[in-house]
């Protein structure tokens, strides 16, 4: 891990794969193999962002489909470090999750990170987007799609630099 610069990281913004119709509890619902499909692609794609292939932290939801999501990115990135985060659920509050980044952030154990990807769901990542990055788009996110931000970590705030809208 070494930070991109002193004050700033990539922090990627993941909706998950598209997921099984509810039949059940919405927490259990899997990803279809399109789902597993668009994963792929989308880690593929975020190669140009990662040319070591490899990507410090991922907080990802405790939903099936996420989890699921994010063994997809595996194909084509690492993770020095894997987190199951409660908080970035469908209705999770973007506003302790902006604070929990800031804090994982100031951590000594953190200090050299240069990217983390955030694997979560509708509405929540269109709010949490617009929440680090001071904005009021509340951009949709298609499923497997992904915003790449720029993180200034000392201001608090993210520019999106682009918003990938898989396949």
């Amino acid at each position: 891990m070494s930070r991109q610069s002193s004050d700033s990281i990539l922090l990627f913004i993941m909706r998950h794969g598209e997921a099984e119709a509810l039949r059940r509890d919405d927490k259990s619902r899997n990803l279809t193999s399109f789902g597993c499909a668009q994963a792929v692609s989308t880690s593929k794609w975020l190669v140009k962002y990662t040319p070591a292939q490899q990507i410090d932290l991922a907080l990802v939801s405790p939903y099936q489909r996420t989890r699921q999501t994010f063994d997809m990115m595996t194909v084509d990135n690492k993770f020095s470090d894997m987190e199951v985060c409660d908080d970035i659920v469908p209705d999770g509050d973007v506003h302790i999750a902006h604070d929990y980044i800031d804090a994982i952030l100031s951590q000594s154990r953190y200090k050299g990170l240069d990217s983390l990807l955030l694997v979560s769901h509708m509405p929540f990542v269109s709010y949490f987007t617009d929440e680090v990055c001071r904005s009021h788009r509340s951009a949709l996110f298609a499923t497997g799609s992904v915003a790449v931000i720029r993180y200034n970590v000392r201001r608090h705030q993210g520019e999106l630099i682009e918003h990938y809208q898989g396949q």
